[in-house]
């Protein structure tokens, strides 16, 4: 059947085609439900280019996916000396500069197709993001297909569009036939069109089939219209089908050929064009077929099938396999098969960062293992621990690190269970629970004490140095990392080095901006870790680095690393960490009055449930403290669910600042939220941290909203100016740092000129809240000409566009050119020319999209 109601899609991937021959790639997401037609346009698209290079590939629908299986078929198409000899992770992140590199040197334009990405791999995703985020260098149209009815990948998909750039990409829904199509369709074949479009409800495929000469009337629903065809066929074409319903993948033209069985009533089959040949693999035309025929077959007569199909794969074993034999062992029910097979996929799985389907088979293996065979156990519980924690299913590695602990006491194996709870340690830390982490970062160090000096004893004692940096404890920070540093000297082991150096140098410098010997040693640790290429601790070198430009309120600093920072991770795929400085990105543009980019930053973070705490904790507060300054009134559950969690860190970095945006809150809308013991709780801690900046905030709210005294021995600068009285000070010392927020709120404790100008400053930051609370106390004080603001035509358009620029900015975003724009607003083309001018230099943007696109980021236009 020819393609209908698809010309508008087919002109749009054009476009974007055309578009790139002038250096510029784009790529394109198509997705839609199985069976829309989504592989027909792909090759009708294809089809209709004359002058470009082509490449392929495709995902299976195994159990677990053959890591990186699309990126393969096209390097055979473009080089085949790009495979790699081996399947490291190092291998796999040169593979992917290699393809990269050899694409850049066409000059013709490319065209590349990534089917059925719903089935994909991580490996492949991770190429996938990393291949999108280059794209713009190459004359090169991507195209990936998708599911969207496929739950088991939704949310995969979901954090890799979430983690690029939305002008690096366009998504194409597809959506079913209209009832007119369907029934101009089935009234040509002489059915009843309204039967068939309830039946198929538009659906492509399942109106072909139903249509299709083959099937027998119109059936009572798709699945009987497939069944009707199979069971009117010969036992041979039925054998031929059954077998092929267990291969998900297809099966290769060599091996198929070994199925003796197989073969009769294959021609039949391949006459019918229900078994055909595809990428030189014997497999069923659509994906329906091959599942209805599959759910078909008794149990016994699945296993027996699979039994076969697993048997040809053992004979003709080829390490590129393993993942389909584990698949098939699985459908077999061959537990010994499984359990041997499947670990060694998760290792191949794991060496190229496929870190999902890595967990899967450590976890089939684990559930298919004898459960007396624990030496067996303990390998495979550390392992599926340790990918659970890369993928951020903490409480899993968590239940599983503490199986792997109970065998290594059981075994008296000191050093194991030694490492063992210091993993288990981070792993409470990374689960936001600070109690447990320090119960098993101490019982790590004392199960250790009396071993001699190793690896796993320094990494303990670092650990511990670690906890206590995150919390601020100074002394015992610098304590533990000290004898980490030295005991990582004796057994000459940078890598613990550089994880001790972070440690003690943060500490040492969050608490005295003034120490260079902090930030050297925090500077050194960094050096290493980029000399080492140890990308994890690079990561945090450069997280504290920034968090201590923070805490100093030196957003110089921050933004001189941020970048760098944010680059480096994004291009080692180290997702959690690139969100934390995301995260730290959108703290800074808070705190110097951009809350518009912090909000979009803050949103984006928080779309993804399984978040890491350590980024969620920071989020919220920056969400509660913009949704306060707006005047959300349904904010006070988040507020309590956010306060229980926070609290159980019992670490300074997130409970004081939680504590000064809710004393905030507390103030605007004069209701009481924190109790005594939340007050006792966190003025006990800032008496107990020395983290100046913080505690002088928070000290100043409490005096405030609560009329509290910490009794700080010494405020920042700022607070202390203003505890003198000197208000023109300190709020220039805000307005240096670029701090409007806390230049207007210091403003409002002056006179009566000073709480205008803060009542102005305010009106610019977007915080109604704030803006009325200020005008009631400034109208209670017998303060008269407050100022109004904005009238609510400025907020609207907040860039003075006239009114006639406001017209020919609409008929812009609707891609209309200027000559009709011209004649729609009965003006000259040359007027037209000059209004454009106009919104351009307002809008400060260089081309009329992306004076659309900025128009839409300010709410002109919808």
């Amino acid at each position: 059947m020819d393609l209908i109601e698809r010309a508008d899609v087919l002109s749009q991937l054009q476009m974007e085609f055309e578009k790139t021959s002038g250096g510029e790639g784009h790529c394109v997401f198509i997705n839609g439900e199985a069976g829309i037609g989504k592989t027909a346009l792909i090759k009708a698209f294809c089809k209709q280019q004359q002058k470009c290079i082509i490449y392929q590939g495709s995902c299976d629908a195994l159990f677990t996916p053959r890591p990186l299986a699309p990126l393969y078929d096209i390097v055979w198409q473009i080089k085949r000396d790009l495979w790699p000899v081996s399947h490291t992770l190092e291998e796999r992140s040169e593979l992917f500069l290699k393809v990269f590199h050899e694409l850049s040197l066409h000059k013709e334009s490319i065209l590349i197709v990534f089917e059925d990405i719903h089935w994909a791999d991580e490996a492949t995703l991770d190429f996938i993001k990393f291949f999108i985020r280059r794209l713009p260098k190459l004359r090169c149209l991507f195209i990936l297909t998708y599911r969207d009815d496929d739950s088991r990948s939704s949310h995969s998909l979901k954090n890799v569009l979430g983690g690029l750039s939305p002008d690096l990409f366009t998504r194409i829904q597809l959506n079913p036939l209209s009832r007119q199509a369907v029934y101009k369709l089935a009234e040509e074949k002489g059915y009843d069109p309204g039967s068939v479009f309830s039946i198929s409800g538009g659906n492509p495929f399942y109106v072909t089939e139903i249509l299709a000469s083959y099937s027998p009337g119109v059936p009572e629903n798709i699945k009987d219209s497939i069944l009707s065809v199979y069971n009117q066929q010969e036992e041979g074409t039925k054998n031929a089908w059954q077998i092929c319903s267990v291969i998900p993948e297809g099966l290769e033209i060599s091996r198929f050929a070994t199925l003796k069985s197989s073969w009769e009533g294959m021609d039949h089959c391949f006459a019918l064009k229900i078994i055909i040949v595809k990428n030189e693999r014997v497999i069923f035309k659509h994906e329906l077929y091959r599942r209805t025929i599959e759910a078909s077959l008794s149990p016994f007569k699945r296993i027996t099938l699979n039994k076969k199909i697993l048997d040809l794969f053992l004979q003709t074993f080829d390490e590129k396999d393993i993942e389909r034999i584990v698949h098939y062992a699985k459908h077999a029910n061959e537990n010994k098969v499984v359990a041997h097979y499947a670990p060694i996929a998760g290792r191949q799985a794991a060496a190229v960062g496929a870190h999902v389907e890595a967990s899967k088979l450590f976890l089939t293996a684990i559930e298919y293992s004898e459960p007396n065979d624990t030496d067996r156990l303990l390998i495979l519980y550390e392992n599926y621990s340790y990918e659970c924690y890369l993928i951020n299913q903490i409480k899993n590695a968590i239940i599983y690190e503490g199986k792997a602990l109970k065998l290594w006491q059981e075994k008296k194996e000191i050093e194991k269970a030694g490492n063992c709870m210091r993993f288990l340690s981070r792993l409470w830390w990374f689960d936001g629970n600070r109690a447990e982490a320090e119960k098993y970062g101490k019982q790590a160090i004392e199960v250790l004490q009396s071993q001699p000096s190793s690896v796993a004893k320094a990494m303990a004692f670092s650990n511990m140095s670690q906890l206590k940096m995150l919390c601020d404890e100074s002394g015992e920070c610098i304590r533990w990392g000290m004898m980490a540093i030295e005991m990582a000297r004796e057994i000459n082991n940078d890598e613990i080095l550089c994880h001790a150096f972070n440690n003690v140098g943060s500490c040492q410098w969050k608490t005295d901006f003034a120490n260079e010997t902090g930030k050297n040693l925090l500077m050194e640790s960094l050096r290493l870790a980029l000399k080492n290429s140890f990308h994890e601790h690079a990561a945090r070198a450069y997280s504290n680095i920034i968090s201590v430009g923070l805490v100093a309120k030196d957003y110089d600093l921050c933004m001189a690393f941020l970048q760098d920072a944010i680059n480096y991770c994004e291009e080692r795929d180290l997702d959690a960490s690139k969100n934390y400085k995301l995260y730290m990105k959108s703290r800074s543009l808070l705190e110097t009055g951009n809350t518009k980019d912090a909000a979009a930053i803050v949103d984006n973070l928080l779309s993804n449930p399984d978040q890491l705490g350590t980024v969620k904790f920071g989020t919220w507060i920056i969400q509660l403290n913009l949704k306060m300054r707006q005047g959300n009134d349904k904010m006070l559950p988040f507020i309590l669910e956010s306060k229980k969690l926070i609290l159980k860190t019992q670490e300074h970095q997130c409970i004081i600042p939680l504590m000064i945006v809710l004393l905030q809150y507390e103030w605007l809308m004069g209701v009481n939220i924190l109790s005594d013991a939340d007050l006792s709780l966190s003025m006990a801690l800032a008496q107990r941290i020395d983290i100046i900046t913080l505690n002088s905030e928070f000290h100043f709210w409490l005096k405030k909203v609560r009329k509290l005294d910490l009794r700080l021995g010494k405020l920042y600068e700022p607070y202390q100016l203003l505890k003198e009285g000197k208000i023109h000070a300190a709020a220039s010392f805000w307005e240096k740092k670029h701090c409007s927020y806390d230049q207007a709120i210091t403003l409002f404790e002056g006179n009566e000129s000073d709480k205008k100008l803060a009542l102005s400053i305010f009106q610019g930051l977007d915080a109604p809240t704030i803006c009325e609370k200020i005008k009631m106390e400034m109208r209670a004080d017998g303060i008269k000409k407050i100022p109004r603001g904005q009238r609510e035509s400025t907020k609207i358009n907040p860039m003075n566009l006239t009114n006639r620029e406001l017209d020919v900015l609409q008929l812009l975003q609707k891609g209309i050119q200027n000559k009709e724009i011209a004649k729609s607003l009965f003006i000259s083309p040359k007027t037209v020319d000059n209004h454009i001018s106009n919104i351009l230099f307002k809008l400060d943007v260089n081309s009329r999209s992306k004076a659309v696109n900025e128009a839409i980021r300010l709410n002109i236009l919808k």
